[in-house]
């Protein structure tokens, strides 16, 4: 159904800058998905978001004419002087979706099978890094992420966008301390895994293809020495000339997708 919005301090308005923060996020249990490719995505998957903000200067594609002939989504359509107002993008989105977080908790991580792979996203603070590590663990085949505190807010604008809607294939789990990660990977029972720039294993002399905890610490100041500490393998990316690291998104990719180098198909 199709509603029309001309103030700036509706309601709805009001609740989509509040999301704009991750503050706001969090009171309101919500976040917004900006643009055609992540509203497409939610609803192709059943989500039903609270509702749809569109600029009254959007294209009139299918998803926006079957999300209006619905009964039970609300599309709001409202002035693009406004509705450019709602988002720092650069170019015209054309729609967003207030939509619920849904927590899927510890007993998504618990209940995979021995042979499955999680990641450990330790203080990632790059919405562009934490947008492509997710992506890259949905395509490498790792069935979860788990995100220690100080890491990127998943529901930030800027890591949906960097996603490109893979963050709804993929449980991706909070943790608020180290204890509390110790508990979870303690009892997946998978073997830790974490990167050195130097004095590790090679990381093509260690068997890291399935029934790990792959970890990856923050840009500048690598993994903590607490999650140092839990580590059962520490794993080097041997490099040439003067490179001293890689970036941490590049590192993690070549370590994940060890789980399908010897995959046929």
């Amino acid at each position: 159904m199709l509603t029309k919005i001309t103030s700036a301090d509706n309601s709805r308005v009001k609740l989509v800058r509040k999301l704009s923060t991750r503050k706001g996020r969090l009171e309101e249990h919500a976040f917004t998905a900006e643009g055609k490719n992540l509203v497409e995505e939610i609803l192709e998957k059943g989500i039903r978001p609270r509702f749809i903000l569109v600029s009254d200067k959007r294209s009139d594609d299918d998803i926006l004419k079957e999300a209006i002939q619905s009964d039970d989504i609300m599309v709001c359509e409202l002035p693009e002087k406004i509705f450019a107002k709602l988002t720092d993008a650069e170019h015209g989105i054309g729609m967003l979706a207030v939509v619920d977080v849904t927590d899927p908790g510890y007993a998504s991580i618990e209940k995979l099978g021995a042979d499955d792979n999680i990641l450990v996203l330790d203080r990632i603070q790059d919405p562009g890094n934490m947008g492509t590590l997710i992506r890259t663990a949905v395509a490498a085949g790792y069935k979860a992420i788990v995100a220690t505190k100080g890491t990127a807010d998943v529901y930030s604008t800027k890591v949906l966008r960097a996603t490109v809607g893979t963050v709804f294939e993929i449980p991706i789990v909070y943790v608020g301390d180290h204890e509390e990660l110790r508990s979870i990977l303690t009892k997946t029972g998978k073997r830790v895994v974490v990167t050195e720039v130097e004095g590790g294993v090679p990381y093509y002399e260690e068997d890291i293809s399935k029934g790990v905890a792959l970890v990856i610490g923050n840009e500048g100041a690598g993994v903590s020495d607490e999650l140092k500490s839990m580590a059962d393998v520490r794993v080097t990316l041997p490099m040439k000339g003067h490179i001293e690291s890689l970036n941490a998104a590049v590192a993690a990719a070549i370590l994940m997708y060890e789980s399908v180098r010897d995959q046929k198909g």
